[in-house]
């Protein structure tokens, strides 16, 4: 339990959700089957990810790159499509004032065009606490027939879903998840079908459709239903091509506050508006994680803990190779940055 080969991208996300949800490391560890260690050093390294990452701007924003950014990322791209994220960001970050974080530049590659086909593992173990899980991120993790393995209704208390580039068609599989309010769908083929999101997700207020493939604005006609819907993101989408395209949407969805990150009057959403609640964890489970980490660090070394979360590369993946048009590396792992098409 623990090891380097067992964790897959899912446990390490139950792990987060069942320590954001306010479960201690002994109780997660319990619920989970993992050692306190694996627990603590998979939590510590997300939130040390958070922090960095909470100093750029976020993945809902137009300024995630400026256009003379996005121009030094193409250049790198095409100069060397073989790079890993890491060395992309470094060479980016190289003599420039602003500096950005492996997460934008990822996505910033993602909404230039370019993805990498590298898929998460979706296999994972029985996990006994879905039910105190309410954030889980399965970004990369394949869909089958529309469906995502171990995503079902027993999640109760979910309020952030991410399914970024899961490859789904469609919507009418997601289970149904009364609590949900945050919903992340970018970079997958959905063109319709949205009317099935009322009845499942019926307190949804935040949803990300940006990188589908949605053309007409009769296609978001089903959202009107979602009467708790604030933020909409459909950016890299056909229909944004449309004229008046802003004023539709707004018109057709009064309930909107934010088309793509900003209000009806251009003005841009503010941080707590369009980013998920990251409520700090208090003193004594600080001292608590801190003493389970010193108790335990002769078993971290034999456990080879690997920790990650959403869609940044794992420590013992970060090299991977980034081939072009779906290159299929030694180990059997898929991996390329290349341009969509269209």
């Amino acid at each position: 339990m623990g090891k380097k080969s067992d964790l897959r991208d899912f446990e390490r996300g139950m792990i987060v959700g069942a320590r954001r949800a306010g479960s201690s490391i002994s109780q997660t560890a319990a619920l989970l089957g993992f050692s306190r260690t694996t627990v603590s050093v998979v939590y510590r390294e997300w939130r040390d990810k958070q922090k960095t990452s909470s100093q750029r701007q976020s993945s809902g924003r137009k300024q995630l790159v400026d256009k003379r950014g996005r121009r030094r990322l193409e250049r790198i791209v095409q100069t060397n499509r073989r790079a890993t994220i890491r060395q992309i960001t470094a060479q980016y970050n190289s003599g420039v004032q602003n500096s950005i974080s492996e997460r934008t530049t990822r996505r910033s590659l993602s909404r230039m065009g370019y993805c990498s086909k590298r898929r998460a593992n979706e296999e994972w173990k029985n996990i006994a606490c879905v039910e105190t899980v309410r954030e889980l991120v399965l970004d990369n993790c394949r869909s089958n027939e529309g469906k995502v393995k171990g995503l079902t209704e027993e999640f109760v208390n979910l309020e952030f879903l991410s399914l970024i580039n899961v490859g789904l068609i469609s919507v009418s599989n997601l289970p149904k998840l009364g609590k949900l309010k945050k919903l992340e769908l970018s970079d997958n083929r959905i063109s319709g079908g949205l009317d099935v999101l009322a009845e499942k997700l019926p307190n949804l207020t935040h949803l990300n459709l940006s990188g589908n493939k949605l053309k007409d604005i009769s296609t978001l006609e089903p959202l009107k239903k979602l009467d708790s819907l604030k933020s909409l993101d459909l950016f890299n989408c056909e229909v944004t091509n449309l004229n008046d395209y802003r004023e539709s949407v707004f018109k057709l969805l009064p309930q909107l506050t934010y088309l793509d990150g900003y209000d009806v009057e251009d003005r841009e959403a503010t941080d707590s508006d369009g980013e998920v609640d990251d409520d700090d964890d208090d003193g004594e489970d600080e001292d608590v994680e801190e003493e389970d980490f010193d108790e335990e660090d002769d078993d971290y070394e034999e456990e080879g803990v690997v920790v990650g979360e959403d869609d940044e590369i794992s420590r013992d993946k970060e090299e991977e190779d980034l081939g072009i048009d779906g290159e299929v590396d030694e180990d059997g792992t898929q991996t390329a940055f290349h341009r969509n098409p269209g």
